[in-house]
């Protein structure tokens, strides 16, 4: 008689647990919760229909060792996938500092050889750059003006565009970097997903949640 209750209950159990694993897995084959989260406040994404943000800092050696498979995805991504970079802004100045360099990058166009470039400086160069003079010089020979790099660092847009990443980094709720977040809904990384192979696949299936 134990032994049936006591077989029972460990059936119970058993399909007790089944049930919870299973009511986390969505219709993509991943787990909410633990191999992606939703984000804190949902963002619309319009005028696209799928959009992924890296949500990044130059001083973080994860997100320079995360380059090479980023650079792999986006040579596959679908054509109407979205891409954005995105500088995490937290509360302390040397993080807006690093977004305003990002910003003044993106504004004066020189971003494709400029973001590349600032990553190595700092994490295979051992460069660390803690003035916009230092910066602007830096960045002369990719192209970059030194007085206008200046300029564009003191800013007004720049400005804003740093404070919009500071709300964005408190909507997504983002805890670390690198973050991928999808679609405005959904944020996910290497230790949710497992592996930066893992986080792209993980990526590709969010897209189409």
């Amino acid at each position: 008689m134990l032994r049936r209750k006591l077989l029972t209950s460990f059936a119970g159990l058993l399909m007790a647990a089944t049930f919870s694993t299973s009511a986390l897995s969505d219709n993509s084959g991943l787990l909410a919760g633990v191999e992606y989260k939703k984000v804190n406040k949902e963002q619309s994404i319009a005028p696209f229909k799928m959009k992924v943000v890296e949500v990044f800092l130059y001083t973080c050696p994860s997100c320079y060792h995360l380059e090479p498979s980023l650079e792999k995805w986006l040579e596959t991504k679908p054509k109407n996938v979205e891409f954005e970079l995105m500088p995490a802004i937290f509360n302390k100045p040397k993080f807006v500092f690093l977004g305003k360099a990002f910003y003044t990058l993106k504004e004066l166009g020189i971003l494709d050889k400029g973001h590349k470039a600032y990553f190595e400086a700092i994490h295979r160069d051992n460069k660390h750059m803690h003035t916009v003079e230092e910066l602007a010089e830096f960045f002369t020979q990719y192209g970059a003006d030194k007085a206008k790099f200046i300029a564009t660092f003191n800013s007004f847009k720049v400005d804003q565009l740093v404070r919009k990443a500071r709300q964005l980094t408190m909507d997504y709720g983002i805890e670390g970097v690198p973050t991928i977040v999808v679609n405005g809904k959904y944020r996910t990384d290497v230790p949710m997903a497992g592996s930066p192979d893992e986080l792209w696949e993980a990526v590709n299936k969010l897209t189409k949640m």
